[in-house]
């Protein structure tokens, strides 16, 4: 391989350059080089793009990524060179008292990948090559029939959509109700509809949205056009949603998300709540007995069963997949994700070899 190679790099807020950095090698010998042949745009990218979150000069961005194996360490035992991967959007280190237990989210050496110094300084995927750690944990390896595109996401957003439906007490027949339409919802409600819920309602405010939506088998309500409360207590005879999806990550839809549940609910939230201080209604809660999930998406613990569901065809993420792009035009594809113009951008490294 070149010593250098082609890569998205951060530099300030709105403020990202594919740029020459240098090629990954490995560092230890649970590593794999991974030629990235497929990246993809995620909310997470947002933080440091909009200014959201301070982060520094000149680390290479991305963590939604699946590509093929070019090198593999002497301990790695799952992949050889030539095996098609899909990777987790963190490297946990596999042998603390939290992974043993199969909280992988929660170990304390945690890496993300293209986040920067502030969580974990790993090298980002939306580059021609990645260093992946702990490679025999962070992959899976794809099926033959299984396409790059549907492996895409199975590494981070849809998996963490799925995460949250299931760590619910969600039980067949149940009813849910998802506050907002992009791409985490919109896999929550997947997610929900393939672990058996009856019917999910999606409350979003954009038509284009929602139309997706309602075309994947949710029941879409227009926040500007109707009363969702109304919607879920006549739908449930008035008891309310058995588990609301804050996807949303605002204070704004966890307003709009709590009085839409029944007594004794699950209220769960992958939608990133960064820092953000306001009233929480504790009170409410405590009365109507509500179970509340949060936190980042225990990955490695479910992403074979999300890539067996994705194998089956009982979800389809390549659904959401709005604009296809070279590697070369990630900042455009960056414009169109922050402005909702894109709903998922996937990145094309390899248009660029």
């Amino acid at each position: 391989m070149e010593t250098t190679m082609q890569g998205l790099v951060f530099h300030a807020a709105r403020d990202v350059r594919v740029e020459e950095v240098p090629t990954p090698t490995l560092v230890e010998a649970t590593d794999a080089i991974l030629r990235i042949d497929k990246a993809s745009i995620c909310g997470s990218d947002l933080h440091p793009y909009t200014g959201r979150m301070d982060a520094e000069d000149g680390f290479t961005m991305g963590h939604e990524y699946m590509g093929t194996v070019v090198e593999a360490g002497a301990s790695v035992q799952q992949f050889e060179v030539g095996d098609r991967a899909l990777g987790s959007f963190f490297a946990c280190c596999g042998a603390c008292w939290l992974c043993r237990r199969g909280e992988f989210s929660k170990c304390l050496g945690a890496q993300v990948f293209g986040l920067g110094m502030a969580f974990g300084d790993l090298g980002g995927t939306q580059t021609e090559y990645a260093r992946i750690p702990m490679a025999d944990l962070t992959l899976r390896k794809i099926p033959d029939d299984v396409t790059d595109e549907q492996a895409l996401f199975v590494g981070d957003i849809l998996t963490t959509a799925y995460d949250a439906v299931r760590k619910t007490d969600l039980r067949s027949g149940d009813v849910v109700a998802v506050v907002g339409a992009g791409p985490v919802g919109l896999f929550a409600m997947m997610s929900a509809l393939a672990l058996g819920a009856a019917q999910v309602v999606v409350i979003d405010k954009v038509a284009s949205r929602l139309a997706l939506a309602s075309s994947l088998g949710a029941i879409a309500v227009n926040a500007d056009e109707a009363d969702a409360q109304d919607v879920i207590l006549e739908l449930t005879d008035w008891r309310g949603a058995d588990v609301v999806v804050d996807a949303v990550g605002h204070e704004s839809a966890l307003k709009a998300a709590m009085p839409l549940l029944r007594m004794g609910g699950h209220l769960t939230i992958p939608g990133v709540y960064m820092d953000d201080e306001f009233e929480f209604p504790i009170g409410e809660l405590w009365i109507h007995n509500t179970t509340i999930h949060m936190g980042v998406a225990n990955i490695q613990a479910h992403v074979d069963e999300v890539l067996a569901l994705v194998r089956a065809g009982r979800i389809d993420p390549t659904a959401l997949i709005t604009h296809r792009l070279p590697l070369e035009q990630a900042a455009q594809g960056y414009e169109l994700f922050a402005s909702r113009e894109a709903l998922k951008v996937v990145l094309e490294p390899g248009a660029t070899r």
